[in-house]
């Protein structure tokens, strides 16, 4: 058999290829492409400082990648990420710098370069094979069976489940999966070349971490929460499948930070550029609405951050008095006019929100505010409904650009799911992606309404 170190080495190389590709070889590329068709003289310091602003843009476009990828337009766009935040360093560079002085050719051979080089790599890697990753399940039969049906269900291709390591006092035969109990995980990870050891909420975790550290620390296998992986594989966070331990991170600086002066500072810049471009087209729409003898402007409350109430405006799209009644929304309501449903379509309804966005009621990205009729209910249904409060409420977000409407009880809990995860993932950066697919959905059809893999990590009942 092949020492465990051997193939360790192999593994983990081909691994940091793949990883670092974006951050190392794409950069190094175009600096060196740059300085030598642009700038024939002083060489060494123009590579130098190309490599920084490279360097610095592709750091910049791997810390939102992983969201790029889970959106549904913004994933075609993901290999320009790293190129364009690249350039646009550069540029920055220049004009604090003088140097390097690139003109819009230098610029485009960098571009160019890059992309090329980053479809050279991949060729060379090739693309990530189905079941590439192979994984294995900690717990319970019950548990790897509806992981398995769960990456199926979701189109995750990459992910192999291979079958479950058993806990202690479970006969390593019981289930038809079964590769193994815990004490045997270091033979389980080399003889089925593991690549990830995925954790179920009913495993131990203290034996699970000692057989790790025990056998596996010398391999190249990782070992994550259940919950971790549906955030890196589906990009929402399985309710049913977390307690209370799981908001520690919520509690890091780096998720603090993101909601301080700069995500106020761009949410004045934008709401304010917003209304100043597209006061004419809003007067239009009024004119448009108001033909029908109705107010043109809905209000609405809505609750907010740390659950206080405000009022949300609309531009009005149902008949009037439709929305007397608090009653869930959906694509297809025929309480919405001819009007209301081209501004539903184009997203246009909600351009009086920023006025709600200048008196600091809202943001242009975070978790959408409901009303407190469906408030009072959820959170005496929902675990945690309560906690997407943490979060000033969005004209757009996370969940609404992948789950469309909510439209009932089990709609709002499958959003929650997204709303905790924009909840730890948020940043600057995950902020713009977000606007630009929320941008791209007025010139591109959208794709399909995500639904759950599987309901049972949304819904299921848990002790708390």
């Amino acid at each position: 058999m092949e020492p465990a170190t051997a193939i360790a080495r192999r593994w983990s190389r081909r691994r940091s290829l793949e990883q670092h590709r974006d951050v190392i070889v794409d950069p190094i590329a175009a600096a060196v492409v740059l300085a030598f068709l642009a700038w024939p003289g002083s060489r060494v310091s123009t590579v130098l400082l190309t490599l920084a602003a490279f360097g610095c843009g592709a750091l910049a476009a791997r810390r939102v990648q992983p969201q790029a990828a889970l959106l549904p337009l913004m994933r075609h766009a993901q290999p320009l990420l790293g190129p364009a935040l690249a350039v646009t360093g550069i540029v920055l560079l220049e004009l604090l710098t003088g140097r390097p002085s690139a003109g819009p050719l230098d610029l485009l051979a960098a571009l160019g370069a890059s992309a090329f080089l980053d479809r050279t790599v991949a060729a060379l890697l090739g693309a990530p094979a189905p079941g590439s990753v192979r994984a294995a399940y900690i717990g319970s039969p019950i548990g790897a069976a509806q992981l398995a049906r769960a990456l199926e269900a979701g189109g995750s291709s990459r992910y192999r489940l291979c079958g479950r390591v058993s806990c202690a006092g479970e006969p390593p035969g019981a289930g038809a999966k079964s590769l193994g109990s815990l004490e045997e995980l270091h033979d389980v990870v080399i003889d089925q070349r593991i690549d990830l050891l995925v954790m179920g909420a009913e495993a131990p975790r203290p034996e699970a971490f000692g057989a790790l550290a025990d056998g596996c620390l010398e391999l190249p296998v990782r070992l994550v929460d259940l919950s971790a992986l549906f955030e890196e594989v589906f990009g929402h966070v399985p309710t049913a499948e977390i307690d209370s331990t799981w908001f520690q991170c919520l509690a890091a600086s780096e998720a603090r930070t993101s909601t301080g002066a700069l995500k106020r500072g761009i949410d004045v810049a934008g709401a304010a550029a917003g209304l100043l471009v597209l006061a004419p087209l809003l007067g239009v729409l009024v004119l448009l609405i108001r033909r029908d003898g109705g107010p043109a402007i809905f209000r609405q409350t809505r609750i907010g951050e740390g659950g206080r109430p405000f009022r949300l405006y609309k531009l009005r799209t149902m008949r009037v008095g439709a929305g007397a009644i608090a009653q869930w929304a959906s694509t297809h309501d025929p309480r919405v006019t001819r009007v209301g449903r081209f501004l539903r379509h184009t997203h246009l309804d909600e351009l009086p929100q920023l006025v709600n966005v200048l008196r600091g009621e809202m943001s242009l990205v975070g978790p959408r505010p409901e009303q407190p009729e469906f408030v009072e209910r959820l959170e005496r249904t929902l675990p945690f409904y309560r906690r997407r409060h943490l979060i000033r409420p969005g004209i757009t977000g996370w969940a609404q650009i992948r789950c469309g409407y909510a439209g009932s009880d089990i709609g709002s809990a499958w959003k929650l799911c997204h709303d905790l995860y924009y909840a730890k993932h948020r940043s600057v950066g995950v902020d713009l992606l977000i606007l630009c697919e929320t941008l791209s959905t007025l010139l591109f059809e959208r794709e399909p309404v995500l639904h759950p893999e599987c309901v049972a990590y949304v819904l299921r009942e848990q002790p708390r």
